[in-house]
């Protein structure tokens, strides 16, 4: 999705950010009640790579700001937790 707006409360607009995937990245929304399994990680990187080794999976995890871009105070609800799954080389 990128980078996009939303309205703001006093009629102004705010940018907003929501990482894309890539061919060799996928961003995973960590919530702190219902975080995925590793079942459910395995799931989601076979749809993507069919057939790769784990050896050439890198799995991190990152706070991102995916809203209100700009601003120079900083507010937890702005940003967003993600498990990042890349995939580094071979099949």
């Amino acid at each position: 999705m990128g980078h996009g707006t939303r309205p703001g409360t006093l009629g102004h607009t705010i940018r907003t950010y929501w990482p894309d995937d890539g061919p060799d990245t996928m961003y995973i929304q960590a919530s702190d009640c219902a975080p995925p399994t590793l079942a459910e990680l395995l799931e989601k990187i076979e749809e993507k790579w069919p057939g790769t080794s784990a050896a050439n999976i890198q799995i991190d995890c990152d706070e991102i700001q995916t809203d209100c871009l700009g601003y120079d105070a900083y507010d937890p609800t702005d940003h967003t937790n993600f498990i990042i799954i890349t995939k580094t080389g071979g099949a």
